[in-house]
């Protein structure tokens, strides 16, 4: 089925192939019972097939401003809870024909365009690589430089702050339906290290069927969720 455009902000992609196996190192692939916890394994990229004309946001439907930067033919990464979404019975937005699968997903749930193997974010997205506490790897290598060793004791800290290095940067969104939020004046860059609150190092994909960027673990977050610039 050929879709000229979607409405109401919709995206419409074609998902990747089922994430029923897994690649080992070898090159040898092993089937998995996609059962067992089935929201780590649900596909979280694809193809964008057809989009609207422009991001509508005069209803207050989305939670923040943007504008459109897909492109027809654009391999996305989205949030998987809207992609199980589309999929189930009582939502019912996807389209099944032979082997292909398509969704129709709002475009606020989408984190990132690939183009040319390379991730674009959109919607105020940056995509963050984990890093360990700078200041305690600082620590750690003045005490190595005189045989001092120090205990690790960063597992009986109460800290609620994670840490990461960003690898790819999106532009801000415009403004935001929470008033307390904004990406004004958080100017970031990569290779830029990062503080942020411990319950944003969410991963962009589940490590199992990780395929952006070769793989590497790599979290989402927005500017105004960003602490500090160390």
């Amino acid at each position: 089925m050929k879709v000229k455009q979607t409405l109401s902000n919709y995206v419409m992609v074609e998902l990747d192939h089922e994430n029923d196996t897994i690649k080992m190192k070898s090159g040898v692939e092993l089937a998995i019972d996609t059962s067992y916890e089935p929201d780590k394994h649900v596909v979280r990229t694809g193809r964008v097939m057809a989009l609207p004309s422009n991001i509508n946001n005069k209803d207050n439907s989305l939670p923040w401003e943007t504008e459109l930067e897909l492109k027809i033919g654009d391999r996305v990464v989205m949030y998987y809870l809207a992609v199980q979404n589309c999929l189930s019975k009582e939502h019912h937005r996807y389209i099944k024909e032979n082997c292909m699968t398509a969704i129709f997903i709002k475009y606020h749930n989408i984190y990132a365009a690939i183009r040319g193997g390379k991730p674009i974010p959109i919607n105020g997205f940056v995509l963050v690589e984990p890093i360990e506490d700078p200041a305690w790897m600082r620590m750690q290598k003045r005490a190595a430089m005189i045989n001092l060793e120090i205990p690790d004791l960063r597992k009986l800290s109460k800290t609620h702050v994670a840490y990461g290095r960003i690898a790819y940067v999106g532009k801000p969104n415009k403004s935001y339906l929470d008033y307390d939020k904004s990406d004004m004046f958080v100017d970031v860059k990569p290779g830029d290290e990062i503080a942020m609150k411990k319950i944003r190092d969410i991963p962009v994909e589940y490590e199992y069927h990780a395929k952006l960027d070769g793989g590497r673990k790599l979290f989402r977050l927005q500017r105004h969720a960003i602490l500090a610039v160390l």
